[in-house]
């Protein structure tokens, strides 16, 4: 079984739309106040919005392939990892509300000397953390507490086994 995925367009728009506004708003009053220190860090902040908006194109530019020998991103710093060489896997939650029922997740695969991190706006990322729950496991790969009880929240349960500090 084969599965391309993408990242969300509404997320994606979302993104582009927030990078534009702060660039505009960043980088406009330069064009109408004399250079100081308040300009420099506008100019500063804008660069950060200018990167957000790359950093969206990447990942609007790249899809994600994943069968059962391993996973692949096709695109702009793609790279390919074999289950089997699968060393390291994380993942992690980011709340944005303090009762946390808002936030994302965030994967990190590393092996074959090559690092993959996919977040949860990507449409199938519940198939990918399964294959990729199941090839740590298969692996023996030390998993964190914090890692298994975001896989626990993902209703991928993982046997019990050697865990690393939190």
């Amino acid at each position: 079984m084969t599965v391309t995925l993408h990242y969300a367009r509404p997320a994606l728009y979302a993104d582009y739309a927030r990078a534009a506004v702060g660039v505009a708003i960043c980088f406009l009053p330069l064009l109408f106040v004399a250079s100081n220190a308040v300009t420099l860090a506008l100019a500063a902040l804008g660069a950060l919005f200018l990167l957000f908006g790359a950093r969206t194109a990447l990942r609007h530019a790249t899809q994600i392939v994943a069968d059962d020998s391993g996973i692949a991103a096709r695109g702009p710093f793609g790279g390919r990892i074999a289950w089997e060489r699968l060393e390291r896997l994380k993942l992690a939650y980011y709340a944005t509300r303090r009762d946390r029922k808002g936030g994302w997740m965030h994967m990190t695969l590393a092996g074959d000397g090559r690092t993959l991190r996919l977040d949860s706006s990507l449409d199938g990322f519940n198939d990918v953390a399964r294959l990729a729950a199941r090839a740590g496991v298969a692996n023996n790969l030390e998993i964190s507490p914090a890692t298994r009880a975001n896989f626990a929240a993902l209703d991928i349960a993982l046997p019990a086994g050697a865990e690393t500090p939190a």
